[in-house]
Order: structure tokens, then C-alpha cells, then sequence
């Protein structure tokens, strides 16, 4: 029993020399069908899995530019109609009749201040609320 070691060694001995025979002891032959077959086989199929990779992700980038350029026409035209809104309240505010207009409503006010007694003044708050609060802080 000398030299055959513990049952772990033994073991350990089979795989070591299994590996050695399965590597090293490969018959050239084998070896050679596997280089010259197989590696470009693998190669082959990885090179067309990348390639079925690339063209989805053509695919995604054609779809997302055609979802941007909706998007980005869809804002053009939010910006014409905001422009055209913008040149139409120049207009009106530029115009002779608006400006005559503004200074009917300080006629008006002025009047109304002339009619009033002068410990109440005219109430020049938007909402009649607003101008009941600032009373009662009076």
C-alpha cells in the first residue's frame, strides 16, 4: 500500500491524468478537423449574430429619428402659431383704436375720482374682494 496514497489522492490523480489525456493526448488529426472546421464555423455564426445585432439597432435609431422629426415638426408649427398670436397682439396693442381706447379708460378714471368724495378712491383691483381687503388694512 505504499505510494497509492489516501482515496483523495487517488482521485485527485484520475482527474489530473483524464485532463492530461484529454488535452495533451488529443489526436492530431482531431485537432486539426477542429481548427480548420470548427473555429470558423463559430466565427462564422458570431459574425452573424453581430450582424442581425447592428441591423436591429438600425431599425431602433430609423424609428426613434421618425418619432423625433414628428416631434420636432409638431414644435415648428407650435411656433408658427405662437408667432402669428404674438404679431396679432402687436397689432392691437399698436393700434390707433387701442391707444384711443386707453385713453377713454383714463377719461373715465379720472372722472370717476372727480365724482367720488375724496376719502374714497376707486377701486383699482381686478376683483372686488381684492379691493375689500385693501380697505379694511387702511
Amino acid at each position: 500500500m505504499k505510494g497509492q496514497g489516501t482515496g483523495w489522492e487517488r482521485q485527485r490523480k484520475k482527474v489530473r491524468n483524464f485532463w492530461r489525456k484529454a488535452v495533451i493526448g488529443l489526436d492530431p488529426a482531431v485537432a486539426i478537423v477542429f481548427i480548420v472546421v470548427g473555429l470558423p464555423v463559430a466565427g462564422g455564426l458570431a459574425l452573424a449574430a453581430f450582424s442581425e445585432y447592428l441591423k436591429h439597432r438600425r431599425q431602433i435609431a430609423t424609428l426613434q429619428g421618425a418619432s423625433d422629426k414628428r416631434e420636432i415638426e409638431q414644435l415648428r408649427e407650435r411656433v408658427r402659431e405662437l408667432e402669428q398670436r404674438v404679431e396679432t397682439l402687436e397689432a392691437i396693442v399698436t393700434s390707433p383704436e387701442f391707444q384711443i381706447f386707453r385713453e377713454r379708460m383714463k377719461q373715465i378714471r379720472a372722472e370717476a375720482e372727480k365724482a367720488l368724495p375724496s376719502t374714497q378712491q376707486p377701486s383699482t383691483l381686478p376683483f372686488p374682494q381684492d379691493a375689500e381687503k385693501q380697505t379694511q388694512r387702511s
